[in-house]
């Protein structure tokens, strides 16, 4: 195992909550925040998930470097033949403060419904805001990672990843001053159970670029400059029921109770939608030695034996056609070789540390 355990990080290795809205019917309400009748948003009959810009439409209550979000939602469906006006609630970890690395927990939640009641969005009994229904759950897993070895990741996600012919599925690469990452699919797609959104980014830079004033009055001085997280977006019920983890009401509190196996099954189903089979996965030692020249040609050939697992006769064949010169081809057919016997052949995804090849293990990558 990877992980630093003289980190004054919590819960690192750990799958919790991140973030999810959350539907209470205004039937099961003692009273709400009636200027929220002003801030309607679109819900889809179907799904119940909120079909607008959640922020944009739904009102703000801000707290000290922190926020909630909630909207009205008139005649959503909330069974096969019921339907009723509900309010959403946006919540996220920002909101249990110094135990936001903790994620939204059975052991946390309380904070976020004491919070909630105090700024007077909703009143109603503990046990009518667990029974509630969640949807968009964010998912999440943090990692202490070296920022060399985590861009070594990135690349060799980015290579793993399954081929496809469409422009909204693969992977996106960032890297942006204030985030470094890999993403699959998007937060809107519709493709969830096949395609589920699904991110790698690093924690460290985008907390203390896009959220420092939050770290500093509630997580300084945590050392969060290696933190990795991983997460995918759980969409809707139907999403739910689809991964097969033995859910049966759906409700917060039965999602919030989700054993780790039930939540780390979660993230493995989404890593393994989008990366080819990891047993075809190969060597990246060394690359940091070579040419950009050897580099190309190295990428070229693992791209041929993992994606298309042609022979090395048949790549040798395709990348040396063409040149005349016996002495040149000689030298480029010695060179392709040694490329493939170094870094390639009889290789079984030995990567460039074991830290790397820790973190495919503890994500759920065969």
């Amino acid at each position: 195992m990877f992980l630093n355990m003289n980190t004054n990080i919590e819960n690192l290795g750990l799958c919790s909550i991140d973030s999810l809205k959350l539907r209470l019917e205004i039937p099961h309400l003692t009273s709400f925040d009636k200027s929220l009748l002003d801030h309607l948003t679109v819900v889809n009959s179907s799904t119940g998930e909120v079909e607008q810009e959640f922020k944009r439409r739904s009102k703000k209550y801000n707290c000290k470097e922190y926020s909630f979000y909630a909207s009205y939602n008139e005649n959503v469906r909330t069974s096969k033949d019921s339907f009723s006006d509900c309010i959403t609630l946006l919540l996220n970890s920002k909101q249990i403060k110094g135990k936001y690395f903790s994620g939204l927990t059975i052991d946390t939640i309380k904070d976020v419904y004491n919070e909630v009641i105090k700024l007077g969005i909703i009143n109603c009994s503990f046990d009518t805001f667990l029974n509630a229904t969640p949807t968009d759950v964010d998912f999440k897993k943090d990692y202490i990672l070296e920022l060399d070895t985590y861009k070594e990741l990135i690349d060799v996600c980015k290579i793993m990843t399954k081929p496809s012919q469409s422009s909204k599925l693969g992977c996106n690469v960032f890297k942006q001053l204030d985030n470094y990452g890999i993403e699959w699919s998007n937060r809107q797609t519709t493709k969830y159970r096949t395609h589920p959104y699904l991110k790698i980014y690093h924690k460290g830079i985008e907390i203390t670029t896009n959220s420092i004033d939050f770290y500093n009055e509630y997580l300084k001085p945590k050392d969060v400059k290696e933190v990795i997280r991983i997460e995918t977006t759980v969409k809707n019920r139907t999403h739910f029921r689809a991964l097969d983890i033995g859910l049966t009401q759906f409700t917060f509190i039965e999602i919030l109770s989700l054993s780790h196996d039930q939540k780390q099954m979660i993230i493995q189903k989404a890593v393994n939608s989008h990366l080819a089979n990891r047993t075809k996965a190969k060597s990246f030692n060394s690359k940091l030695n070579m040419t950009p020249a050897h580099k190309v040609l190295l990428n070229s050939i693992l791209g041929f034996t993992t994606e298309l697992n042609w022979s090395i006769s048949r790549i040798e064949s395709l990348l040396l056609n063409g040149i005349e010169n016996k002495n040149t081809k000689y030298r480029q057919k010695k060179l392709i070789n040694e490329l493939y016997n170094d870094h390639i052949k009889d290789t079984n995804y030995d990567f460039k540390s074991t830290k790397i090849e820790s973190f495919f293990d503890t994500i759920g990558w065969f």
